[in-house]
């Protein structure tokens, strides 16, 4: 069933006596809308009202570094349109022609179509075609069978929510609420057998309905899922889609919208593979930053099926030891010992009852100063699986900092010191280089704030280890 929603609200708008409170009342409908179906998306009123050649309304949105446009031409039908041959005349600009009302007869339909075959990337659909998109949200609609909202675990499909947002900016083509609706049945399916036969139909269908870096995001994202529910890795070639056009494309990176859709819905199904490679694939196009972009949307998710494999190539800048106070996602203690998750807008690693924190922001983490400092017997032996390349020796009388890139240097100097000067040394904080290669980042280990700091980007698994294995010395971690 189709949500009537817009379609009264326009049907109201027309039925004003005043043509301006028609015309007010008409846009303000679309404009509330069109936003709700893309959020991200600006609309700016021209003042213009169903003009030949100037557009009604303008949408904007930036993508990556580039502010993006397009165009919304106004028609009272498709038969206006048809009448006045808009399609082919409007054409070079690539815009929307939205008619209120939904076609009334095959044959507008059938003229609309000869005239796309030769207007490029022009997009032509009506009120009923974006409700019936509109109608394909976050919830089941109403008179479908329940098993269709059971495969799509709080939040719908994620490829229809894709669809929802990206139909203004990126669709072309004619889009009727017939085709929106088979659209909607691709991307629903009823088992999970279906839902995979019709993501291949999804992906053939998004090819003609949408322009072409949208659909390739599309194409990407059904493709990501399908891999995800077969298991067949294999699919992942087939899934870099180079477009050499688009920077962002061939960086494979998923944008902060798809990621919102795509994670907590891949990350909360079960039957979806647990196979490394699908996940280092899916966690190569995602940065710690823009996880913690979408932090508020992975909150209660074991993400450690995503994070595992892609802890040694994620970069970050801090890592904190804490210990566990809060009960785990389910409300209890029980639960993996050792697992992934979002807490305070930052990726954390639970270990039992301690955690690390860990982030791309340094002034996310706030840490006391009041644990106590180290004394070199006590560490020395931990940090031999180190590259260490400073030491801060605190005594009574002196403070002694150690220093230099050949760590058998550093270990043979602070020995020299213990062991000659008469003082009750202890260490505040060391310098450990992450590897052992030349220029290698250097990070900061703060015994007394239990932090661990680079100003450069440093593997979240280096960090992670450094904060658990140096700063958590005298704590025994849960083992994998």
């Amino acid at each position: 069933m189709i949500n009537e929603t817009m379609r009264s609200a326009i049907h109201e708008a027309l039925g004003a006596h005043n043509g301006d409170d028609l015309i007010r009342g008409v846009k303000s409908v679309l404009i509330h809308e069109i936003s709700a179906l893309d959020p991200a998306v600006k609309i700016e009123n021209t003042g213009y009202f169903n003009h030949t050649f100037v557009p009604d309304l303008v949408m904007t949105w930036g993508e990556g570094n580039r502010k993006q446009e397009r165009d919304v031409f106004l028609r009272f039908s498709l038969r206006a349109a048809t009448v006045g041959r808009d399609v082919q005349a409007l054409a070079q600009g690539s815009p929307v022609l939205l008619a209120l009302k939904g076609s009334d007869t095959g044959d507008e339909v059938t003229t609309v179509q000869q005239e796309l075959a030769e207007a490029g990337e022009v997009l032509v659909t009506d009120v009923p075609a974006l409700d019936e998109i509109r109608s394909s949200g976050t919830v089941p609609t109403p008179g479908e069978p329940d098993g269709v909202s059971e495969l799509h675990p709080r939040g719908g499909s994620p490829l229809l929510n894709l669809v929802r947002t990206s139909v203004m900016r990126g669709g072309r083509g004619l889009l009727t609420a017939a085709t929106a609706h088979e659209l909607r049945g691709q991307a629903r399916g009823r088992t999970r057998e279906t839902e995979i036969s019709e993501l291949q139909e999804f992906s053939g269908t998004v090819r003609n309905l949408f322009r072409g870096e949208t659909a390739t995001r599309l194409e990407r994202a059904a493709q990501l899922m399908q891999m995800g529910l077969t298991g067949d890795v294999s699919l992942i070639e087939q899934a870099q889609m180079v477009d050499p056009s688009e920077d962002e494309l061939i960086r494979g990176r998923l944008s902060e919208s798809e990621l919102r859709v795509m994670l907590p819905y891949l990350l909360r199904r079960d039957d979806v593979t647990s196979n490394p490679r699908y996940w280092r694939h899916l966690g190569s196009m995602v940065t710690l930053e823009l996880l913690e972009s979408i932090a508020s949307d992975l909150q209660g998710i074991d993400l450690t099926r995503l994070v595992e494999p892609n802890k040694d190539s994620w970069l970050a800048l801090r890592a904190a030891l804490s210990y566990n106070v809060e009960p785990n996602q389910e409300g209890n203690e029980s639960g993996p010992a050792k697992r992934w998750e979002i807490r305070a807008r930052m990726l954390n690693l639970i270990l039992g009852q301690y955690r690390v924190m860990v982030t791309a922001d340094r002034r996310r983490i706030r840490t006391r100063e009041d644990n106590p400092p180290a004394r070199w017997s006590d560490i020395e032996e931990c940090l031999q699986a180190f590259h260490l390349t400073g030491v801060t020796l605190d005594g009574l009388v002196r403070r002694v900092q150690v220093t230099g890139e050949n760590r058998a240097d550093v270990y043979r100097d602070v020995q020299s010191i213990t062991a000659s000067i008469q003082d009750d040394f202890h260490v505040p904080r060391v310098e450990i280089a992450a590897s052992d290669h030349e220029g290698a980042p250097k990070i900061s280990a703060d015994f007394s704030t239990w932090a661990a700091t680079s100003d450069n980007g440093v593997s979240v698994d280096k960090l992670t280890e450094i904060a658990t294995k140096v700063l958590g010395y005298r704590f025994e971690m849960p083992s994998d």
